[in-house]
């Protein structure tokens, strides 16, 4: 559990370092563009991280057999959990902001000159959404695998609203 709380806290410094950059970002240049492809790649690894220490945490030892016979781990108790997904909810405006703001700027980026030795702005930024979406996924697998079945619900009503979310910004630099 103590690894997960650090790495809460690592996301959440990660969130909060980018926060700023999307807010204040205008692309109006590619560095600012690669600025921002920076602090998200800061916060893929953050997720990454996450992601290996919550299925580390998933011992066989702490697996419980259901009423279908089927392994369940279930590592982390409810009070822990709802924690845990309080302080997950409590990112999320910053989250929807952001992918507002994204949104809104693709046109900008779609403009911008390609950047020498690297290609095209729009594709680099499509590339790291990309990569970003599926982070998430998996730690949202991970943190799902590992979610006590009372969380389960409100836990998938909260990554269903992360990946929609995820998926319309992806959606919007794909085209």
């Amino acid at each position: 559990m103590a690894a997960i709380q650090n790495n809460l806290n690592s996301l959440n410094s990660a969130i909060t370092a980018l926060t700023p950059f999307v807010a204040n970002i205008s692309f109006s240049t590619a560095s600012q563009l690669l600025a921002i492809i920076s602090a998200t790649t800061a916060y893929i690894a953050a997720l990454g991280k996450t992601t290996a220490d919550t299925a580390a945490s998933l011992p066989l030892s702490q697996c419980v057999v259901d009423d279908n016979y089927a392994l369940n781990p279930s590592p982390v108790n409810d009070t822990d959990g709802r924690a845990i997904l309080n302080r997950i909810k409590a990112l999320e405006p910053s989250i929807v902001d952001s992918t507002a703001k994204l949104i809104q700027r693709k046109g900008v980026v779609a403009v911008l000159p390609a950047i020498p030795l690297v290609g095209s702005p729009l594709a680099m930024a499509r590339a790291t959404l990309v990569s970003l979406q599926a982070s998430l996924k998996s730690v949202q697998d991970a943190a799902q695998k590992a979610s006590p079945a009372s969380l389960q619900a409100e836990g998938a009503a909260l990554r269903g609203r992360f990946d929609n979310n995820m998926s319309a910004l992806v959606a919007a630099y794909s085209s």
